[in-house]
């Protein structure tokens, strides 16, 4: 129930369709696109290696999760109203106070990730996480393609700033529930637990030494750094659509669905590989499949396009994010012991943090040298992170 009211909040406020637009309407930067996407992505693993400093020794951690979820749905919801009723003020005020206020919602969510995941590794074995991720996004993405016609309807209905702040208050609701949902999960107290807390600079010297001792660890890291790299064009196909390829803002709703869609369809491939194969298999699929649109993107400045060949690029950039979300977070826990699963956990996420701010600088690349620049290094990344995902060995079952 949580991944499911979760996609169709993500389906009213997507990283790379509704929120960028939003952005783009406060400001012509391509910076801010960036730093939004950025707050988005990073915030979520950039806190987990000091929070799992705090609760690697504790037997449950579901009361960090409750109090995250309790301040996000507020944060969400000050977000929605701020929209709707403070339009007013200039547009530089608003979108100061516009990133503030997302990034305190996105560092709690950040906060709870380490609690999240601790409570998924200890309720559901390897064999099973697949299939947990796969049926979320299945039906959770099913709603949210029809969610994407209510953004399209919404979008034309309503004037500019209400069509976004109901967006916001709309996936607040959902995201809400989401919480909730979670929050009823009963967290068996771990069995083998750390007697006491580390002082943090122990804890950060134990993470540099498995990512140096641990190979498996070591090709996931690098393998995670290149698709972290692909990642930051994500925010920007929309804008270089519209800027190039004429998209109209109503169209965005059809950009939604298919990009959920392809995020559906995916589910097929990545759950069986995941649950038959091993979720290394996923991460090389999905690193095969990232490759495509940065791909689509480039021939785009020579070959005709149309609405067709766009939709199509987002539908590859819906399978490449559930790839990442399906085949990471479990291919760690599969690796991951259970008495030091936050300190894999959280060291790796905070490692990889530094690369999801990359967005900022993408936006940078746009205004002062071009979009070819940017979907370039994308495509090199996506190379890159296959060389790694090659490399990558999990046994089936492992974890």
């Amino acid at each position: 129930m949580n991944g499911i009211f979760y996609n169709i909040a993500y389906a009213f406020i997507g990283g790379s369709t509704v929120l960028p637009l939003f952005i783009n309407t406060l400001t012509s930067s391509r910076f801010f696109v960036g730093l939004v996407n950025t707050i988005e992505t990073a915030s979520w693993p950039l806190p987990q290696i000091f929070v799992a400093s705090f609760v690697e020794h504790k037997k449950s951690t579901k009361p960090l999760y409750i109090n995250m979820a309790i301040l996000r749905s507020i944060g969400i919801l000050i977000i929605s109203l701020f929209i709707i009723l403070f339009s007013g003020i200039p547009r530089a005020r608003f979108l100061t106070l516009f990133i503030l206020l997302f990034f305190a919602y996105s560092l709690a969510g950040g906060v709870a990730g380490i609690s999240f995941m601790e409570i998924i590794g200890k309720v559901f074995p390897s064999n099973r996480r697949g299939s947990l991720w796969a049926w979320r996004m299945g039906i959770g993405g099913s709603l949210g393609v029809v969610a994407g016609f209510f953004v399209r309807y919404i979008l034309k209905r309503f004037g500019y700033p209400l069509n976004f702040g109901l967006l916001f208050l709309i996936a607040t609701f959902f995201m809400s529930m989401a919480f909730l949902s979670f929050s009823l999960i009963k967290e068996p107290e771990k069995e083998k637990i750390i007697k006491a807390r580390k002082r943090f600079s122990v804890f950060v010297s134990h993470g540099i030494n498995t990512l140096r001792d641990d190979k498996r660890f070591k090709n996931l890291f690098f393998l995670r750094i290149g698709l972290g790299i692909n990642a930051m064009a994500f925010p920007f196909y929309i804008i270089f659509i519209k800027q190039h390829h004429g998209l109209e803002l109503s169209t965005v709703g059809l950009f939604v669905s298919t990009q959920t869609f392809g995020a559906i369809i995916s589910n097929l491939l990545w759950g069986n590989l995941s649950k038959y194969k091993g979720n290394h298999f996923v991460l090389r699929g999905t690193a095969v499949i990232s490759i495509l649109p940065p791909v689509l993107i480039l021939s785009s400045y020579t070959l005709p396009v149309s609405l067709f060949f766009d939709l199509f690029i987002f539908f590859l950039l819906g399978a490449t994010i559930q790839g990442i979300w399906l085949g990471f977070p479990n291919a760690l826990l599969d690796i991951s012991p259970d008495e030091k699963r936050p300190t894999y956990v959280g060291f790796m996420n905070t490692m990889i943090a530094p690369v999801l701010f990359l967005p900022s600088i993408g936006g940078l690349l746009i205004d002062y040298i071009s979009f070819k620049v940017l979907f370039t290094l994308s495509l090199l990344a996506s190379i890159m992170a296959f060389f790694f995902a090659i490399k990558l060995n999990i046994k089936r079952g492992e974890g």
